[in-house]
């Protein structure tokens, strides 16, 4: 066999090796950084910083799936409020057990998700007897609301959702729900009869404008109270800024009567005393005269930049919250 055949078959013999040995390389590094990750959220949740640790089990479990880093993560998840989310990782968690045949992690899993069940917001978007249109489309603070999870309670994460109901010729409804761990009801928003485009608009446009008029006048009156009270406010620190410059002036005379006068600096208990205070007395009345300064001009700007009651306002869509028992 010439030379350059033996070194042609070593060389090839040589890239086979690489070939085998890359992918376990690249799955040691995986495991590595899922390792990494995964003591990094151990230690924030030690810190008590769940929200960044939530999301490094998260990522940790992306990477290496593991029935140890799954509990944490659901622990995690109920530690920042987020009880939808930590139930279903203890389910999940449940599912995971059973299938690695770990009876005592799949009970700790069950009775984890159990407690958690009747703490866990629940809502129901609820079809009425309306006809709707075919390409009505429903989003959760932007997520597509898929038919099938309608007319059923769901979990959520405490917090406030948005629901948009939109369809082509149709104006589009908005609401907010806000859902609270612990409540015992799931909260219902019924899916409205949305309102055609083109004869039902200037009722509409109407409606909405008395309504931005009124609360437009309303939000004016309560932004010219808190403008009045502000400025009261600030004219009281400026009255105070006063009362303590006539203060620090009189202790500091106080003090010059009970010091050396061919040296201010050598002074009796009673004059160091009676300088300190001076001093203290005219800070407190630089302090109180800029907070009296500032208390003036933004009750003033509050004031005058109020809407008067004559201002339209259309409101960009309709708010409601409904709730409603769970069946």
């Amino acid at each position: 066999m010439s030379r350059a055949v033996r070194t042609a078959l070593g060389l090839g013999f040589g890239l086979w090796l690489s070939a085998l040995a890359a992918p376990s390389s690249a799955q040691d590094a995986q495991s590595q950084a899922a390792e990494a990750l995964y003591r990094q959220a151990k230690s924030l949740m030690g810190q008590e910083k769940y929200a960044e640790a939530c999301e490094k089990f998260s990522a940790s479990q992306s990477l290496e799936p593991g029935l140890g880093t799954l509990l944490y993560l659901g622990d995690c998840y109920e530690r920042a409020g987020r009880f939808a989310s930590a139930l279903a990782t203890f389910q999940e968690a449940q599912e995971f057990a059973k299938g690695r045949n770990e009876p005592e992690r799949e009970h700790l899993a069950s009775v984890r998700a159990a407690a958690l069940e009747p703490r866990v917001p629940r809502l129901e978007l609820r079809l009425g007897a309306d006809e709707l249109p075919e390409d009505l489309q429903i989003t959760l603070n932007g997520t597509p609301v898929e038919r099938r999870d309608l007319n059923r309670p769901l979990p959520y994460d405490a917090g406030t959702y948005e629901v948009h109901f939109s369809a082509p010729g149709f104006q589009t409804f908005t609401t907010e729900i806000e859902l609270r761990n612990g409540e015992a009801r799931s909260a219902v928003v019924k899916v409205p009869r949305l309102k055609p485009l083109g004869g039902g608009v200037s009722a509409a446009v109407g409606s909405a404008r008395a309504r931005g008029r009124d609360g437009g006048s309303a939000r004016g009156d309560t932004q010219r109270t808190v403008g009045w009270i502000v400025g009261a406010a600030g004219l009281a620190m400026g009255i105070g800024s006063g009362v303590f410059t006539y203060l620090a002036a009189s202790r500091n005379s106080d003090s010059k009567s009970n010091c050396d006068r061919s040296d201010r600096n050598r002074c009796n208990p009673r004059g160091v005393s009676a300088r300190q205070d001076a001093q203290d007395l005219a800070l407190a009345a630089t302090v109180a005269g800029v907070a009296g300064a500032v208390g003036l001009a933004g009750g003033l700007v509050l004031h005058l930049s109020a809407p008067s009651s004559d201002e339209r306002g259309i409101p960009d869509s309709a708010m409601l919250t409904l709730s409603g028992p769970l069946f």
